[in-house]
């Protein structure tokens, strides 16, 4: 198969950016070989490594042979890795690292060892997925999500394991302004059985990280059968949830212990958030002044 793939690169023009290679890997991603996807899926959620490190040095990171991220980027028409690492230049030319303050902070907490060096490691996975989320974010993708979410009759948001609480969150706020919000599934209830109702007016937002749960995959499926539009929050953009949503947005959740770093997601979620409020005008400002109003005048929050 994987001849095949590189027989029919060949006859297309190499890309000639940063921005048509990912392309290109997004377009071919499902016909790569597994050891090939696993590559692919490493370039396009981590563009600015390709142009700093060796092939040698990726391939280390990723766990695959070296010769893998050669038949890659034979498959995507160039003649070899440094062909293609050529195309990831201009990020690196361009500037991303971080500030010398933060650098040497980070460092100075690794020397340290113990728990300052593991409070150094967290602080150092949070503050680059966070940067990395805010530089990959599309702005029209923005745009067209909550306009997504404005206009539907309903938006089930959907969320299950780990996901869970980033989807609460994002519902408990979204409902002050919006009364549609609905956070799936109920409680005691199945997601599938929650969404049998959806039809072409209503939105899913679905959010999963990986290992992807199945069912969010299948909420994605039943929306998109059903005509209604799909948004996914997701931790690449070669994941099944973003290449078969109407509106893919991503957040690397990296961290160097066992569990998901959720850090940059709330921060993708607040800023969704703000648009939302954003695009409420007037109404939307009400809507959180009465909520609060209630509140005070329920003696919720404590007089200080």
């Amino acid at each position: 198969m994987s001849q095949n793939i590189i027989k029919l690169a060949s006859a297309k023009r190499s890309p000639q950016s940063q921005e048509d290679t990912l392309a290109r890997l997004l377009e071919m991603f499902d016909q790569l070989p597994t050891q090939l996807q696993v590559a692919a899926r490493f370039i396009i959620d981590n563009p600015h490594e390709v142009g700093v490190q060796t092939m040698r040095s990726l391939a280390t990171e990723v766990n695959v042979h070296p010769n893998t991220f050669t038949r890659l980027a034979r498959s995507l028409g160039f003649d070899g890795y440094e062909d293609m690492r050529e195309r990831f230049r201009d990020f690196v030319r361009a500037g991303s690292g971080s500030s010398i303050d933060r650098a040497k902070w980070l460092q100075a907490m690794a020397k340290k060892g113990g728990n300052t060096e593991i409070l150094g490691t967290m602080a150092q996975s949070c503050l680059d997925n966070t940067e990395q989320m805010f530089r990959g974010q599309s702005v029209k993708d923005l745009d067209k999500a909550v306009d997504i979410m404005v206009k539907a009759k309903k938006v089930h948001v959907v969320g299950v394991g780990l996901a869970y609480s980033l989807a609460y969150n994002f519902w408990y706020l979204a409902r002050i302004v919006f009364d549609h919000f609905v956070l799936t599934p109920h409680q005691g209830t199945l997601l599938s059985d929650d969404l049998q109702h959806l039809n072409k007016k209503d939105c899913v937002v679905a959010m999963t990280f990986q290992p992807y749960r199945n069912e969010t995959l299948n909420a994605i499926k039943i929306a998109n059968d059903r005509g209604a539009k799909t948004i996914a929050i997701t931790d690449s953009k070669a994941s099944t949830a973003y290449r078969e949503a109407s509106v893919g947005l991503v957040s690397p959740t990296h961290t160097p212990q066992f569990f998901q770093s959720n850090a940059a997601v709330s921060a993708l979620i607040d800023t969704l958030t703000a648009l939302l409020v954003v695009k409420g005008g007037e109404q939307a400002t009400q809507a959180i002044e009465r909520f609060n109003t209630s509140r005070w005048d329920a003696n919720v929050y404590e007089e200080i």
